[in-house]
Formats: structure tokens, C-alpha cells, sequence
């Protein structure tokens, strides 16, 4: 009885290490994120807001991001397999630097896959208003832009527990 009691114990304690970024890094879980507007590549608008009814992982990089440049490829494969949940990669800046379109379209070629949805946006605040510490910075939203979960920064550990989240939600 006891160790039942111990083993659940230690499973809470690492299942929130699990699905949390660092304490101040993102919205927090079970928040509802921000409103987000910007452009896609092929030039449609888009609202995180009016974008509801389907899981999404949401992911902020910026062009001059080293370890951005090692998870978008990552990320392609994961939206690869797993084609009910959408992936949105949001191209922003931490150092209120803005990019040209042009440029975020040359980052994203150079590289060996890229996630579909991409959107620029023009926000200088955004990492602000998301509550962002660093890039890359990762998020899974339920279907109605709750927070599931936040990863900050890019390494082997963070993918396997994007990758877990992902597995635990579509059961896959």
C-alpha cells in the first residue's frame, strides 16, 4: 500500500516535468493562449482565435536561431505523423527585430523540412505577450487554444516530451 502511494506520488511529480516549460516560460497550462494574427506564406490572414476545433502544436522560432534550425525539421516529421494535429510554426523575435517576408522564405527553404503552416507576423511584442523566454519555444493547445503544454528551448529531452504529449493525446 504504501509503495502504491509512493509510485503515484513520483508519477505527479514527473508527469508535470513532463508537460512544463520552465516556471515563466509561456502562457501556463490551462490558460487559453493570446490572440495571434499574422500571414501565412502564401499570403491568407491568420487568427489563433478563429482557429478552434482541432489540437494544435504551436511553435515560435526566428530565422537567426541556431536550435530553430535543428527542430523545424523535427517538427515536419511529427506533422508528418500525426496528420490530425495541426502544426503552426510562428516566425517571431525575442529582440523586437523584425524580418522580411523574403528573408523567413529563405530560412525556411534552406532548410531539409519545414512544418506547412508557417506565419509571419509583425508583432514586435509577441514574445511579450506569450510570455516567452527563449526560442525555440514550443506549445500544445486543445481544441479550444487551452494549453497543454509549454517547451522552451530545443534538445533530445524536449522532443521526447513533445513526443509524449503527442503519443498521451492521440493514444497513438
Amino acid at each position: 500500500m504504501f509503495k502504491n502511494i509512493v509510485l503515484s506520488l513520483l508519477l505527479v511529480v514527473i508527469s508535470s516535468v513532463v508537460y512544463a516549460a520552465p516556471k515563466g516560460s509561456g502562457p501556463e497550462i490551462g490558460q487559453t493562449v493570446p490572440k495571434l494574427y499574422g500571414r501565412a506564406l502564401n499570403d491568407d490572414l491568420y487568427s489563433l482565435k478563429k482557429d478552434i476545433g482541432r489540437v494544435k502544436v504551436i511553435n515560435f522560432f526566428w530565422v537567426e536561431c541556431h536550435p530553430c534550425r535543428k527542430e523545424l525539421p523535427e517538427l515536419a516529421k511529427l506533422e508528418q505523423k500525426y496528420q490530425d494535429i495541426k502544426f503552426i510554426s510562428v516566425h517571431t523575435s525575442l529582440h523586437k527585430k523584425t524580418e522580411e517576408p523574403e528573408t523567413v522564405v529563405k530560412f525556411i527553404q534552406s532548410l531539409k523540412a519545414a512544418p506547412s503552416n508557417i506565419v509571419l507576423t509583425t508583432g514586435k511584442n509577441l514574445g511579450e505577450i506569450f510570455n516567452i523566454i527563449g526560442l525555440p519555444h514550443t506549445m500544445v493547445l486543445d481544441k479550444d487554444n487551452t494549453v497543454l503544454m509549454n517547451i522552451s528551448g530545443y534538445d533530445k529531452k524536449s522532443m521526447k516530451k513533445l513526443l509524449a504529449t503527442l503519443q498521451r493525446i492521440t493514444k497513438k
